[in-house]
């Protein structure tokens, strides 16, 4: 039986199903497909190559102006914009030998590699598209090679003896098997040529061949492609370049300087982050700045903002891959992840009784249903004492919580609880997993972070010291935020930490790397004082099940002076100290100023 949350590649995936799954999972998402460099910045996971692909034509030809799913495709002309998908594969482009011991060449060479490695790509798409093989688009698209390709690869250097004549072409598919061939070519030389004779070598290597760039290349082959009668004339062309912070710094600075010439009237840079982007500098040193370069859309802070949406989304995801799995029958997400039934009756219980107990205190219904809803969780964990490990996490909404809106999450350990399941149902068909597999699958998956995926990233990682000081801090926020939960502290829904002030470099940088790798997020909100904004960091709730926390809260957070947070990055147990001492011992909540790290 096909596990209906197996997780593929989106481009891996037929138009037809990216269709019937696509969800845009933030509302944010009809703000991308409109002319103007976007940035979209999230953790991996969060649905960013699968909005790309959504936005590919041969998924675009699948459905309307509104998105609707059309009986027949429609025509690649009647588009309202032409998306090519780019991707930035780590170790692809940012090779660190094209040097010239930092002369202005770096960047020449740079934007020439970047611009050669996306015309391949763009052509090799393109020549993938159904084009009707009719005599005007064969001789349009032979007018376009000879006059326009070809015009700009001799005005940019290339040889005019290895220029290939398609005269006697016969097929559409054919032309572009020698601009494909034109271009390998150029890049084949650059490589065998010339940077195999930068290894080894300080001495700088002139560098005889052609010269490819943005403005002068890219951008007027593109601007005359758009034109072709088989293209949708005149609309929007969208180059997708998906994660982009695999560049090196330079070439985030070509890339900036791309989205500074503000080329939206033929070109619109959509370009996709994992958070680790950081430059915003040009090659000439001027900086882009949004909304007169860019905008920007940030995933993780729209989750922070508008949880709410995100579990009506995932919701529609999950429950339009369950009518696929079940013969297009509807199945409930909250009844295909079931709760604990005996746990939801003891919360229930207690809920009902910490509502009525305010009430008999004077309280009204509402503030009755607030104080009930804020303690019932806690209390009950709290009063588990020796037995909380026997606390389920289980149940659909819980499990989106989890999922800290990261769509990849709440995918990966639904496809790790339905393999069990299934395999528990001798292979018969699902109609729900249990709690019980919920809960066992969820309390490993949220070990692999904590242990084995820290391990990794240490292994891959530049500075291995970093991941130990990221170690330290994610442990000491997790262990806090329990001793915070079984407290008699007014707040006991506690996942953020809200700085007082400005961290130091050292505290930034590793703040900044749980961000990066997806174990913190990062907000802002109104300081103590009311006067601006503060800095917070919300530990990623998928760890909820290692440290013993409610994922559900989210209200809370902890306000401390960024020098106690930094004696986390190496001394756990002295950052947890005086905590323990004033949450334990005397319940108070007065934990900012006056921590005392000699006592």
């Amino acid at each position: 039986m096909k596990n209906p949350f197996e997780y593929k590649n989106p481009d891996a995936i037929p138009p037809t199903d990216i269709i019937d799954l696509f969800v845009p999972v933030f509302g944010e998402y009809y703000n991308i497909p409109l002319v103007g460099h976007t940035f979209i910045n999230g953790a991996r996971g969060s649905g960013k190559s699968m909005m790309f692909r959504y936005m590919m034509p041969d998924c675009q030809r699948l459905v309307d102006d509104k998105g609707n799913k059309l009986d027949l495709p429609r025509a690649i002309t009647d588009l309202e914009y032409f998306s090519i998908f780019l991707p930035i594969k780590k170790g692809h482009l940012n090779k660190t030998d094209i040097k010239l011991n930092g002369t202005h060449g770096d960047a020449i060479l740079n934007e020439h590699y970047m611009v050669t490695h996306f015309s391949l790509i763009m052509f090799d798409e393109l020549s993938k598209l159904e084009i009707e093989d009719n005599i005007l688009h064969l001789e349009k698209l032979k007018s376009f090679y000879n006059e326009i390709f070809v015009e700009e690869l001799i005005y940019s250097g290339f040889d005019e003896d290895k220029i290939i004549d398609v005269s006697d072409v016969k097929s559409i598919k054919e032309i572009f098997k020698f601009i494909i061939k034109t271009l390998k070519l150029i890049n084949k030389q650059f490589q065998m040529d010339y940077i195999s004779k930068l290894v080894n070598t300080q001495d700088t290597v002139p560098y005889n061949g052609c010269i490819l760039s943005y403005s002068d290349f890219l951008t007027e082959i593109i601007k005359e492609f758009r034109q072709l009668p088989f293209m949708p004339n005149h609309k929007p062309i969208f180059l997708l370049i998906d994660d982009a912070d695999e560049l090196s710094i330079l070439q985030r600075k070509i890339l900036n300087s791309w989205v500074a010439i503000r080329s939206t009237d033929v070109i619109s840079l959509k370009i996709s982050t994992q958070l680790k982007y950081k430059i915003f500098s040009t090659i000439n040193g001027s900086r882009i700045d949004t909304p007169h370069d860019y905008s920007e859309i940030n995933m993780n802070d729209i989750y922070t903002t508008k949880r709410d949406l995100y579990y009506e989304r995932v919701k529609a995801v999950v429950e339009k891959r369950l009518i696929r799995y079940n013969d297009n029958e509807a199945i409930f997400a909250e009844d295909f992840f079931q709760e604990d039934i005996k746990q939801k009756e003891k919360l229930d219980e207690l809920f009902n009784q910490l509502k009525e107990q305010e009430i008999k205190k004077g309280k009204n219904e509402s503030q009755a249903y607030d104080y009930a809803y804020r303690y019932t969780t806690p209390i009950y964990i709290t009063n588990l004492e020796g037995n909380r490990s026997t606390f389920s996490y289980s149940g659909f909404k819980q499990l989106v919580n989890i999922s800290t809106g990261i769509m990849r999450e709440f995918i990966d350990f639904s496809s790790d609880m339905f393999e069990e399941a299934l395999l528990k149902n001798d292979g018969k068909k699902l109609e729900f997993i249990s709690s019980s597999i919920q809960n066992d699958r969820i309390r490993k998956y949220s070990e692999q972070k904590v242990v084995y995926e820290f391990d990794k990233y240490k292994d891959e990682g530049d500075n291995k010291m970093d991941m130990d000081k990221l170690r330290n801090l994610i442990h000491s926020m997790g262990e806090l935020f329990k001793l915070i939960l079984i407290s008699n502290q007014s707040e006991r829904r506690v996942f953020s930490i809200a700085l007082n002030d400005e961290p130091s470099d050292e505290l930034k940088r590793i703040l900044d790397l749980g961000v990066s790798t997806g174990y913190l997020q990062k907000s802002m909100i109104g300081n103590k004082e009311g006067t601006g904004r503060a800095r917070l960091y919300i530990l990623n709730r998928a760890l909820s099940p290692f440290f013993g926390l409610d994922p559900s809260s989210f209200a809370g957070y902890k306000f401390m002076n960024s020098s106690v947070l930094e004696v986390a990055l190496t001394n756990k147990k002295l950052f947890l100290s005086s905590f323990k001492k004033k949450l334990l011992v005397t319940g108070k909540d007065n934990i900012q100023e006056t921590l005392n790290f000699d006592e």
